[in-house]
């Protein structure tokens, strides 16, 4: 997944800052500020110890930069995800509920219109068929339920 630019934006302060850190490192090295700010002796150069904690630096850099890459590319993908009510199908947006029909229309400006897919055809031919029999069923039936004006109501 591509990082947008805000991203990438965090990144590069993450990096810039681990780099001020670098820098604090070596100037405190080769200027020696303890020296000259509070008159302490001078410190000998170091420079394996120095080179040493220039590794572990870098070594952290790159091991948070990483992980900041990641959690980055897990928040783009949650955010691209559209929260749906799963028994009105309404849609969370901006903190609230609301029809799919109006945040198309506020978010992306399209206007819906309503049809009916080959599948939900189907299946609402068959609901209808089975009701029709049902139905016939019922008014066929020698049982069925007659209304009192019926010469053969029997309510026993």
């Amino acid at each position: 997944m591509k990082l947008n630019t805000k991203n990438w934006l965090i990144i590069a302060i993450e990096a810039g800052l681990f780099f001020i850190v670098l820098i604090v490192l070596w100037l405190n090295e080769y200027m020696d500020p303890l020296y000259y700010l509070f008159g302490m002796p001078p410190s000998p150069h170091r420079l394996h110890e120095y080179f040493l904690e220039s590794a572990l630096i870098l070594l952290v850099a790159v091991v948070i930069i990483a992980m900041t890459i990641v959690i980055l590319i897990r928040i783009e993908r949650l955010e691209g995800f559209l929260r749906v009510c799963a028994w009105c199908r309404k849609v969370w947006v901006d903190d609230k509920w609301m029809r799919f029909e109006e945040y198309a229309l506020k978010k992306h400006s399209l206007k819906s219109s309503h049809g009916i897919c080959e599948e939900c055809l189907k299946r609402q031919d068959i609901k209808a068929k089975h009701k029709r029999n049902i139905n016939q069923r019922v008014h066929n039936s020698p049982n069925a339920l007659r209304s009192p004006r019926d010469h053969h109501f029997n309510p026993l």
